[in-house]
């Protein structure tokens, strides 16, 4: 890496605080800093976005190494935990008065000292305890993989192009090498990372940017050709745009959510991706829900969720989740699952998914449901847990229920 420079730091430290003091994604929050900064190069961000992606994901372990308390200012603190990063990683750090207080001598003895397992991990000390109570020994397992990098791995859209022609041509075209994954038919996998949204492929909808095991997810609807289909959390539709792409581009497919900003940008991209399948993007009300009823041959339910499944990429969710939201999330998920299933059609099927790795929002949930009246139409045909630590993509979870009967 090259030297740091206060621009960059500033940069880094600024993106710190508003993640960690504001509801705002840490990848939001870079995406404006690299547009307020066009001067930079790619070292410049690349330096921002790792030092700001290392520094949340290990928060805990740099405010012990540091020796700071946990719950000091934030004006204190961040820093002094990019000094920590820097030298961790071996890198010098600058003779400024921000880094008055770091003694690399201290923070490289306190490497070697023993502590306690929600520091080690890094993780606030009642979701640690959380986690542990309900995943028992793989949860410390599965904490390791999701403290890991994210792989960059594109989508292939078989609407415009197929996986082999779009290998062939980042790499001739683009100098770009990707590797297929074995299980992922869909799948490429970048070994380096890149900023691939201003690519000429990319803005003619050949591939979307998806991670594997959210990939997973179209093919387990068993969507086919010609279908009616209701995608009813679609945010900003990547699971859409799949299962459209799984259908050829024949049937129907109606997408809904309660942001209408997320449909604006499903609209969008659905434009850019030749996808003329979904009919109809709704944030619906009650008289149109009515409509729905027994309507669909599948109904996915990709339900809003503690997204722990998801720290990989998203290392700052953890300090930004309470209990109270987690309790939240799966009332409403119940909530969900009551109003959703009467879409579904006799013969047809629901599909409930989540990217967290919590049973109390999985497996607990459909056997919730089950015994609902609602439910009781349901059999239970497949679930599916996708662990990190298993499969190295994010934590998914996925259960495929057919509807006998429509009352």
């Amino acid at each position: 890496m090259r030297k740091l420079y206060r621009i960059t730091a500033q940069g880094i430290v600024e993106t710190l605080k508003s993640t960690l003091t504001t509801n705002a994604r840490a990848t939001r929050i870079l995406e404006k800093l690299n547009l307020a900064n066009p001067k930079w190069g790619s070292g410049d961000r690349n330096t921002v976005h790792k030092a700001t992606y290392d520094i949340l994901r290990w928060k805990s372990y740099y405010t012990f190494l540091a020796n700071l308390k946990e719950d000091a200012s934030e004006k204190e603190i961040h820093w002094e935990l990019l000094g920590v990063w820097l030298i961790i990683n071996g890198l010098e750090v600058p003779d400024w008065e921000e880094f008055k207080n770091i003694d690399a001598k201290e923070i490289k003895a306190r490497q070697k000292e023993k502590t306690t397992a929600e520091i080690s991990k890094s993780m606030p000390v009642w979701l640690y305890e959380k986690g542990k109570v309900e995943l028992s020994k793989e949860w410390n397992i599965e904490l390791d993989a999701l403290n890991l990098e994210a792989k960059l791995i594109l989508r292939v859209n078989r609407i415009v192009i197929s996986p082999k022609k779009l290998q062939e041509e980042l790499l001739t075209k683009h100098s770009i090498e990707t590797h297929q994954i074995k299980g992922y038919d869909d799948a490429l996998l970048l070994d380096k990372r890149k900023n691939l949204r201003k690519n000429p492929l990319y803005l003619k909808g050949c591939f979307e940017i998806q991670d594997a095991n959210s990939q997973k997810i179209a093919p387990f609807t068993e969507v086919k050709p010609g279908m009616k289909v209701i995608d009813g959390c679609a945010g900003a539709g990547g699971k859409t745009l799949h299962i459209a792409s799984l259908m050829r581009n024949k049937g129907e497919i109606i997408a809904l959510d309660v942001e209408i900003n997320k449909l604006k940008e499903l609209s969008r991209r659905a434009r850019r991706n030749k996808v003329k399948a979904i009919k109809n993007t709704w944030v619906p009300d009650a008289q149109y829900k009515s409509t729905l009823t027994n309507w669909a041959d599948r109904v996915l339910i990709d339900a809003p969720c503690s997204g722990l499944g998801t720290l990989k990429r998203n290392p700052d969710l953890k300090w930004k989740l309470t209990e109270e939201r987690i309790s939240e999330v799966i009332e409403l998920q119940q909530k969900i699952l009551l109003e959703q299933s009467k879409w579904v059609k006799g013969g047809g099927k629901l599909i409930y998914v989540t990217c967290s790795i919590l049973p109390s929002e999985n497996q607990n949930q459909i056997a919730w449901f089950l015994k609902q009246p609602e439910g009781a139409g349901y059999i239970l045909e497949k679930e599916e847990m996708l662990y990190s630590h298993q499969t190295g993509f994010d934590g998914f979870y996925a259960a495929r229920l057919i509807r006998n009967s429509c009352e």
